[in-house]
């Protein structure tokens, strides 16, 4: 038995399989490997030896070598030899003796100019990104913001690059383009055209991006709507941070009126407090699910007394619930928006699926049902609310984040210590109705796991207070979404928000700390809400993003099996950083010693803290030296 002579569908059905080998939540790998498969397939030629496949678009060198490790085995299995590729003589070209002298580092006094000028030219050779492209639009997005001086966000250079680019600027996960146009900023600010500064971040142009912009913008005739005499975008870039003045809410109010607002804490929340219930005792229809939703809501008497002051309008003759107030506090920029300037929905994570086959089916059934909602990858949690200013498009984070799991991967999580770990990050969401949603239907058996999911679920029902709802599959959790929708659409219709801009966060603490700060000021009433904006959600709550090192230490030790988090942090105070762990191991004089070594130290303590022999000697397999 003898190879083909074109192996390209061998190397496609090795692909496919890599593709059927992976687990449902590396859908971003398999996409790549599809994309690959794809292209292969398309090619035109032979493929034979594995380097044949780096002419194919989406084949890397890591592809690469997996196929080339994959046709070992196959010809082993056949018994025949790994084919070779012939070693292939470059032809010998008639060198340069000046450029040769300059990679060598000889230099000619007399001979040398031309080769020099030569290799200088290469150097100078600027990037210039291809018309109508991601780097293109941006470039332009940020010049039409007059983004020098005072940078702006990704979400509002995307607004307006949007009409400059060819492609989308955002990623479409229904489609499986994980990859949108806005990944070009890299490339501009490798080559220090864009400056990103701050947490969340914001863009600037450099001098060169400045002069490459305008360059653009010359060549291909644009003309942008300011220069129109029409408004750029709703949003006022180039408005200058003077005029943002410092107001508490003594400022905001009339002197009656702060007096006559209830102290903060003196209220609760008031949403609905979704707990498990009887199903035979809930509503069964959608309309009567609704309805009690709607007598469960808590009523909430608004506060008679109005604003005081006059809000800074963004265009002249917009009406007084349009307008955008812009103040300052603690040196944070915040927005006052009026009740009914703001829509709400929620925003449904992409990995949220009722099966591989049918991947958009709750955004399609909540369609249905008349609740708008949008497909995106959340930073945390698979279910938020916003609120998006109708004038502005400016997006902020409600008080509303939903974790749905279904019964086999809640066991799953809790053996991987996913669960605590998920917790704690909502925890740091800083959203006051926090909710598990848990759904009756499994994909695999749970095996033993019972008791822990009955004592993970009281922990969090009764321990950390959150919320959690029960349903009997994916379409009584619609039912639940459209109830819940309801009841926060009529919270929020009469909320005003106040809005924060932070651009100095240093980790995910200061997130939550600014939060409650701004909350302790202005939150003396019902009818006032404060919050971040969804992109400051999305970059600070990340998995990795803004973790401190003692974060990053507890993370580590929660990858060995049986440390929950509560485990990990106790270590973690005993030993701050990974660095004093591995100090401590080193300095263990025997085998023994390093074995018990967290036994010694937590062995006695209270609770779930307690470090047994055995999970000491896990520990010790992995930070230590003997």
């Amino acid at each position: 038995m003898s190879l083909p002579a074109d192996l390209k569908l061998l190397y496609a059905e090795w692909l496919q399989e890599f593709i059927n080998a992976l687990n449902p939540r590396q859908e971003q790998l398999a996409a790549t490997y599809d994309k690959a498969r794809r292209n292969l397939l398309d090619a035109e030629g032979t493929i034979y030896y594995p380097r044949d496949l780096k002419k194919i678009r989406g084949i890397g060198d890591t592809i690469m070598r997996k196929l080339e490790k994959s046709l070992q085995r196959y010809c082993k299995e056949i018994g025949v030899e790994v084919p070779t590729p012939p070693v292939r003589e470059s032809p010998q070209r008639e060198t340069n003796r000046t450029s040769t002298a300059l990679r060598l580092g000889h230099t000619e006094p007399s001979g040398n100019r031309n080769g020099q000028e030569c290799l200088m030219a290469k150097k100078r050779r600027k990037y210039i990104p291809k018309k109508r492209s991601g780097g293109y639009g941006i470039l332009l997005a940020l010049l039409e913001a007059n983004a020098i001086t005072r940078g702006i966000s990704k979400d509002d250079i995307i607004e307006l690059a949007e009409k400059y680019c060819n492609s989308s600027m955002k990623p479409n996960y229904m489609t499986k383009e994980l990859r949108g146009a806005w990944s070009s900023i890299k490339s501009l600010i490798k080559h220090e055209l864009v400056i990103e500064q701050g947490r969340p971040k914001i863009y600037l142009l450099t001098d060169e991006g400045q002069a490459m912009a305008k360059t653009l913008k010359l060549a291909d005739n644009i003309t942008f709507a300011i220069e129109k005499g029409k408004a750029a975008s709703e949003l006022e870039f180039s408005k200058d941070a003077d005029s943002e003045a410092s107001a508490n809410f003594r400022d905001l109010f009339d002197g009656e009126a702060y007096e006559t607002i209830s102290k903060p804490g003196s209220h609760g929340s008031s949403l609905v407090d979704v707990t498990f219930q009887d199903s035979n005792m809930m509503p069964t229809n959608n309309q009567s699910r609704i309805s009690h939703a709607r007598t469960l809501a808590i009523s909430t008497p608004l506060t008679r007394k109005v604003l005081n002051v006059k809000p800074v309008a963004v265009a002249n003759d917009s009406p007084s619930n349009d307008s955008i107030l812009r103040r300052r506090f603690i040196g944070v920029r915040y927005e006052l928006w009026p009740k009914g300037s703001y829509e709400v929905y929620p925003i449904i994570d992409y990995r949220e699926v009722r099966s591989q086959s049918d991947r958009d089916f709750f955004s399609k059934a909540l369609d249905r049902k008349g609740t708008k909602c949008e497909i995106r990858q959340l930073a945390l949690g698979d279910i938020i609310w916003i609120g998006k200013n109708k004038k502005t498009g400016t997006e902020c984070v409600l008080n509303t984040i939903v974790e749905r799991k279904r019964l086999d991967d809640l066991a799953t999580s809790i053996r991987d210590n996913r669960f605590m770990e998920q917790k704690s990050r909502l925890e740091k969401s800083g959203c006051r109705n926090k909710y598990y949603l848990i759904e009756e239907t499994m994909g695999k058996s749970m095996d033993g796991m019972t008791e822990a999911i009955k004592t993970a679920l009281w922990v969090i029902l009764v321990y950390y207070r959150f919320s959690m709802m029960k349903t009997n599959n994916a379409d009584d959790t619609v039912e639940k979404l459209q109830a819940l929708q309801t009841v926060i659409a009529k919270e929020y219709s009469e909320k005003n928000l106040i809005v924060i801009f932070p651009n100095d966060l240093k980790n995910q603490d200061d997130y939550l700390r600014v939060l409650d700060e701004f909350r302790s000021e202005f939150e003396r009433g019902r009818d006032i809400e404060c919050c971040h904006t969804y992109q400051c959600f999305q970059e600070i709550l990340g998995k990795g993003e803004l973790s401190t090192v003692g974060e990053l230490t507890i993370r580590v030790l929660m990858f060995i099996k049986g440390v929950s988090i509560e485990k990990a942090v106790a270590i973690q105070r005993i030993y701050p950083t990974l660095s004093h762990i591995l100090k401590a191991y080193s300095e263990c004089q025997s085998e023994l010693d390093s074995k018990l070594l967290m036994f010694k130290r937590l062995g006695d303590a209270p609770g779930a803290k307690k470090i047994t022999k055995s999970l000491s000697e896990k520990i010790a397999d992995v930070f230590g030296t003997f």
